[in-house]
């Protein structure tokens, strides 16, 4: 028997043994019970484990404890049908590491174990003899097994190698270089060096090679003379002519080992192309001779015959486009604040800007950047780093602790990262200025030297897009933040990031510039600089006018009806083929006459009816003129746009009437000033409509030149043509953007009480403006209001009615008449949705109501102010993170206030009217959470169930499950929300579950559950913290009400220490004691556990774990302080 238990034994640990070499270990592993009462007079218990676990065993006042090495998932639930003489109760510990048995009578426990099963003999107490073995068919298995490992080891020794693997071999010479090409595995590494002619190519693993093969495709002036391939690797040797470079490179097809010819420079990246560029900056002397490198002298087309002059050291080059590296990354505190470094294998340009808590570092290389090695850098001051890839760059995202102030520098190919008040040298300033284009259109450049490139980032976070030009050393930064109506230029610490507004703004690299533009034209307010080149005259235009001047001015009749009436009859006595040409004279006539509309009738006859006149010039040229003169701007420009006469300078003078009165103010004065000399030859009538609008146009972009000599035109017309108050107004103006505030409001005054109401509105309108941009005391700002809101009020349309409404928004703003500044703005977006100056309202009132309800102001604000304003403007809430924020601080208030109805419905709102996708989601699951302390579990519920995505955050995911399972559980669907949890894990997890089952009152469970959050905390000196106290205390009742004895018993055991060192001790022993006289001993401590106020545990705990998707926990109020709170004087009491 000694023998058979020492076989089994070695058995046991062989296969042991086996099995802890294959098998992979899991987190729980799982094993099946089974009893069964031998013939012997003994109950044997048998585990079959997935794994091997180490199993132990005792007994105890009864009880059979079996403890495992790891937790153990087991059912037992047949286990006292099994062996019903031996066990009464079976219970398996909460954290699955232990079984419990309480034993029907006295018995002795024997352990057997052998590799992944155990046995566990109930013996009798009065046993004698030898103890019982393994089952023969336990023996029989373990020996089978290990044969068959035994011979599983011999097969393997006996297999041969594997074969090693094809190396492909081609070869090409190119003009300026001998190239080999290797075919080889992608994990095969490859070492080169080239030392007096001897060519050594390495390859770290074995390969087939054919050396007949390599040697036949070799050119002539090279030799294999080894191929050598031993146990780990291949190594080639070349003779190859001494004057070669070297260099290698991988690709998708395997190794390229290219031989240039001597003198060959490599080919460069554009980062070395722009760094070789800039001009050489002069460095003061040292005393030390600079050293002088010799000019790369240019390839020659063929390889030459002869030797060189002098040979060559040995090379070890690296070409300029060689593979991508790793970036070398270095890092050091220095004081307060610290520098992180970043080492290229060549130059590279850059970017880098800051965000409220970020700083994010673009970087234009193929270089890899390992996010590892970032990890934990400066932990004083970067809390998380994040590495990603866009398209050409590589971002780095480093999310500060603080705000710091930070400075990129460049050292050759390292760029350094600087942090704290003395971090590095100052950058060179970059400043955008305005510009036009080809088509003269205004853009907005900004000089960038050294740029390589500019990069439109992705945003995921609900932002503006942003696009970002990467530029080489020496540091240049954008100083100062510039904001503008389509786009703005955030502060960089390096490079030029341009946050976009409109969708169709369009960012690109030019030579040495970033030029920033749209397809219609920016709206900036920056000088513009001087244009280098005299714009193109009206010599250029075509030899037969448009418009003849003095046929135009003969056209003028006082007898209209009569000549209108003749040219009718002419028409209807016309030929076919006169007919058209009567029409258009009759179009004409009119036109001439300014009857406009009537003008276009037979014109739009005449091109319905004639096809061949719809190429005509001056009939599409009339179509034109007519839609301008009848201030039908955007269908003259669309006529204009007519092939035959798209390209004549006399058309572009027209279209730049017609975008003036657009508000398209720089290419109209670009088309005024191309067209000048053909207006100077226009009849007196027609120059009185385009001068004023060219002076305006000019006024508009800081001409002020070119608007002077256009109003001393207009001065020397007649009266008749020109209306003395439109000039004296266009002469205020001219001094107000010449810089004479004193006169141009001395100008203005007057024009108060014109007879023009345009005017007279127009004049306030500038007053104003002018003297709130000088601080002026002219009106006082009530006065300055009533002005504006009598303009705004009498004068409907055009420019004046909205720069009426915005200066007007600004003024109640400053006055802290929010409802009024929010109603301006809300009218302006009604009457001109698509001004660009409504849109520039519409933004700053949207930066107003964010600022307004942004923390801390929002704490300014009275509350029911506050309320009204933000139920009436909604609209403006920005939309994304921002607007999150505003409507989380709001609703938190309204929390605060004990005002759940309300802060549920800004939410509500906010949900189904403003946000789509993962953000309504988001705002979905702070609503649910509300609900939830609104004791609306319905409600939250449905928040959760009607905003589902398929692709969403891990951490949104997890937070929104909670909730569901939360609001589950308060409607008493406590299943549900136990299956809702099943294959989840966490401290947060399993609170939840153990709240879930104590509102069940499925009290076992819930007591068990308990006891797995509480852990290991058992063990140790440690006292137990009062969370864990109430823990052991509710677990202990839960076991109580449950009438669990056995598991009272362990918790008893393993808390009794530690729960007599605090003030429940008595408590916890009159719980846990024996002496109890009944159930109803503990009755009242039971009711004070089961009413606790889990649901403020749970919202705690969730908004620790989760506090972007949480509002403020308002505390539940006990039902005394709610009766005395809500209680109030009786009728007839005081």
């Amino acid at each position: 028997m000694r023998i058979l238990r020492s076989l089994s034994f070695g058995i046991g640990l062989a296969a042991l043994s086996l099995a802890a070499g294959f098998a992979a270990p899991a987190t729980a592993a799982t094993a099946t019970l089974r009893g069964e009462a031998m013939r012997a007079g003994f109950g044997r218990i048998a585990f079959a484990f997935d794994e091997p676990v180490t199993t132990r065993v005792r007994v105890a006042n009864g009880v059979v404890v079996i403890g495992f090495s790891q937790p153990v998932r087991l059912d037992p639930s047949k286990l006292a049908a099994e062996l019903p003489n031996y066990v009464s109760v079976i219970r398996v510990d909460p954290d699955g590491r232990g079984l419990r048995l309480a034993l029907a009578r006295p018995y002795r426990a024997n352990l057997l174990e052998a590799g992944d099963k155990a046995f566990v003999d109930l013996l009798p107490e009065n046993w004698t003899g030898q103890l019982p073995g393994l089952p023969p068919e336990v023996l029989a298995e373990l020996t089978q097994r290990l044969r068959l490992a035994e011979a599983r080891a011999r097969d393997i020794a006996r297999m041969p190698a594997p074969a090693p693997k094809q190396l492909g071999f081609r070869t090409a010479r190119l003009p300026t270089l001998d190239r080999f090409m290797f075919s080889a595995p992608a994990e095969a590494a490859l070492t080169t060096s080239l030392d007096d002619g001897k060519l050594t190519l390495s390859f770290d693993q074995p390969l087939a090679v054919t050396p007949s093969e390599i040697r036949s495709l070799l050119p002539a002036d090279f030799t294999l003379e080894q191929a050598k391939i031993g146990g780990d690797r291949t190594q080639l040797v070349f003779s190859v002519p001494k004057d070669r470079q070297l260099r290698s490179f991988r690709d998708e097809a395997g190794w390229t080992v290219d031989l240039p010819y001597p003198g060959a420079a490599p080919p460069l990246s554009l980062a070395d192309l722009q760094a070789a560029a800039k001009p050489a900056e002069t460095k003061p002397a040292d005393g030390k001779a600079s050293e002088q490198k010799p000019a790369a002298t240019p390839p020659s087309p063929a390889p030459k015959a002869e030797a060189p002059a002098a040979a060559p050291k040995p090379v070890t080059a690296v070409a300029a486009d060689a593979p991508p590296r790793d970036v070398e990354i270095a890092s050091a505190a220095e004081g307060d604040g610290g520098r992180i470094d970043f080492r290229f294998s060549r130059p590279t340009g850059a970017a880098a800007f800051t965000e409220p808590g970020r700083v994010t570092l673009v970087f234009d290389t193929r270089d890899t950047l390992d996010p590892d090695k970032l990890k934990g850098v400066l932990p004083a001051l970067v809390e998380a780093v994040t590495v990603t890839r866009e398209a050409k760059v590589t971002l780095v995202r480093l999310n500060t602790r603080r705000q710091q102030l930070v400075r990129l520098s460049d050292d050759d190919t390292q760029w350094s990262l600087s942090f704290g008040d003395k971090a590095g040298k100052p950058a060179t300033a970059l400043t955008p200025r305005r510009d036009a284009d080809e088509r003269g259109q205004t853009i907005v450049t900004v000089p960038v030297p050294g740029l390589t490139g500019v990069h439109w980032l992705e945003n995921s976070e609900g932002g503006p897009s942003l696009a970002v030009a990467t530029a080489l050393g020496p540091t240049r930064a954008v100083s100062k933040p510039y904001r503008f109506i389509e786009f703005g230029l955030p502060q960089s610490a390096h490079g030029v990031v341009v946050s976009a507004v409109a969708d169709d703004l369009a960012v690109r690299a030019d030579t040495d510039e970033v030029r920033i533009g749209r397809q219609n034209g920016l709206i900036v307010s920056l000088d513009a600089e001087k244009p280098k080149e005299t714009e193109k005259t009206g010599e250029q235009a075509a030899a037969r006018p448009l418009l003849d001047s003095e046929a135009w001015s003969a056209l003028h009749t006082n007898e209209i009806r009569d000549r209108s009436a003749a040219m009718l009859r002419e028409i209807a006595g016309a030929s076919r083929g006169r007919k058209s040409e009567t029409r258009l004279a009759l179009a004409r006539f009119l036109a001439a006459n300014g009857m406009m509309p009537e003008a276009a009738g037979p014109l739009n006859a005449l091109l319905a009816d004639d096809a061949a006149m719809r190429g005509n010039r001056d009939a599409l040229f009339l179509r034109g003129l007519i839609a301008t003169r009848m201030h039908r701007s955007t269908e003259a420009l669309k006529a204009f746009e007519a092939a035959p006469i798209r390209d004549e300078a006399e058309t572009g003078l027209w279209r730049a009437l017609s975008e003036q009165r657009l508000g398209r103010n720089a290419q109209a004065l670009a088309g005024f000033r191309r067209a000048e000399s053909i207006l100077d030859r226009y009849p007196a009538d027609l120059q009185a409509e385009f001068r004023p609008a060219m002076a305006r146009a000019a006024l508009a972009t800081g001409e002020a030149g070119v608007a002077e000599k256009q109003i001393g035109r207009l001065a020397e017309m007649s009266d008749e043509l020109v209306q003395p108050e439109e000039l004296e107004l266009l002469r205020a103006r001219l001094d107000d953007v010449s810089g004479r505030p004193e006169a141009a409001i001395n100008g203005y005054k007057p024009l108060f009480e014109a007879k023009a109401r345009p005017v007279a509105a127009e004049a306030q309108l500038r007053a104003v403006k002018l003297a709130r941009a000088e601080k002026r005391a002219d009106f006082s700002a009530d006065e300055a209001i009533a002005r504006l809101e009598t303009v705004s009020a009498i004068w409907r349309g055009g420019e004046i009615e909205i720069e009426a409404l915005a200066e007007l928004g600004r003024l109640y703003a400053e006055q802290q008449r929010w409802r009024d500044a929010f109603q301006t703005a809300r009218r302006a977006n009604e009457v001109f949705p698509e001004h660009p100056a409504t849109r520039l309202l519409h933004d700053e009132t949207a930066q107003r109501f964010e600022a307004l309800f942004g923390d801390p102001n929002l704490e300014k604000l009275p509350r029911l102010e506050a309320l009204a304003l933000f139920y009436d403007f909604k609209d403006y809430l920005p939309i994304g993170r921002r607007g999150d924020e505003i409507t989380r601080l709001l609703a938190d208030r309204l929390v605060e206030l004990d005002l759940l109805d309300q802060a549920g419905e800004i939410l509500q709102y906010q949900m189904d009217r403003r946000l789509t996708g993962a953000a309504r989601s988001t705002v979905a699951t702070r609503l649910a959470m509300i609900q939830l302390m609104n004791g609306k579990p319905a409600e939250a519920l449905q928040a959760i169930v009607s905003t589902r995505l398929a692709e969403l955050p891990a951490d949104v995911k997890r937070a929104r499950l909670l909730l569901e399972s939360k609001a589950l559980s308060d409607l008493s669907r406590t299943d549900q929300a136990l299956d809702l949890l099943e294959g989840e894990s966490g401290p947060e997890i399993d609170r939840l579950g153990a709240d879930i089952l104590w509102n069940g009152r499925r009290w076992r469970e819930a007591g068990e559950a308990l006891e797995r959050i509480l852990g290991e905390s058992w063990r140790g000196q440690a006292p137990l913290g009062d969370g864990e106290r109430a823990d052991v205390m509710r677990a202990a009742i839960g076991y109580v009400m449950s009438d669990e004895a056995l598991s009272l018993d362990r918790l008893r055991t393993k808390f009794a220490a530690k729960m007599a060192q605090g003030a429940d001790a008595r408590l916890f022993g009159f719980v846990t004691g024996a002496s109890r006289a009944s159930a109803a001993d503990i009755r009242e401590a039971a009711r004070a556990a089961a009413g606790s106020d889990t649901m403020t545990d749970f919202l705690k705990e969730y908004r620790k774990r989760y506090p972007a998707y949480s509002s403020a926990v308002r505390e539940r109020r006990k039902p005394a302080e709610t009766d005395a709170a809500n209680a109030g004087p009786r009728p007839g009491q005081g």
